[in-house]
């Protein structure tokens, strides 16, 4: 991303995830990106970037999580709207409108901001729009449906538009992976064989 997001003005969004997904946020992102988990007596849980201005508010029920507020300012490297919102977003199939007010001293273009759109987690946004396609392949995989078929194979995937290019290239790139995966396993199982 590069610029530092000054603020994030947020036009409208829809987002439902599991809450053990929360609950293993922090550890997945690790020390790349701080984050502390805060719940309340009232039901609602605040994600925050650990030292910053960041948050999103979440509100409990049973064991799913609906985002209710978005509060990104000050975003060094735009990390907090990346690596938390925007990879939310993308794997739990939410929507978001929302504007991105970049550092007007880092950014020469005319306007200081720039629109984001992610819709039922698809975006064309650089960065997400990877993690988007790696999500619908993923998911496609999981059903069981042949990724990008036109009515061919089953899951949710042969319903949906054709692929991108870069999601076909994705697709041929895990195919080769899971090819290797499995020749990998084939001499691993024939060399462990007794002779």
């Amino acid at each position: 991303m590069g610029s530092r997001i000054e603020a994030v003005e947020v036009l409208s969004f829809r987002l439902e995830l599991p809450r053990l997904a929360l609950d293993r946020l922090p550890s997945e992102l690790g020390t790349a990106l701080p984050v502390r988990m805060e719940k309340e007596a009232d039901g609602t849980l605040w994600v925050e970037h650990d030292g910053q201005e960041s948050f999103l508010r979440f509100r409990l029920e049973g064991d799913s999580a609906e985002l209710e507020e978005i509060s990104i300012s000050q975003d060094a490297q735009g990390h907090f709207f990346q690596k938390v919102l925007g990879a939310l977003m993308v794997r739990f199939r939410g929507d978001l409108r929302a504007r991105l007010v970049f550092d007007p001293r880092e950014n020469r273009a005319e306007d200081p901001w720039v629109e984001v759109k992610i819709e039922q987690g698809r975006t064309t946004w650089p960065g997400l729009a990877t993690q988007a396609a790696a999500v619908r392949l993923a998911h496609a995989a999981a059903e069981g449906g042949s990724v990008g078929a036109s009515g061919e194979g089953g899951g949710e995937a042969s319903s949906e538009e054709p692929l991108t290019p870069e999601e076909e290239e994705l697709s041929r790139i895990l195919a080769r992976a899971e090819a290797a995966w499995q020749e990998y396993q084939r001499l691993k199982r024939q060399r462990q064989q007794p002779r």
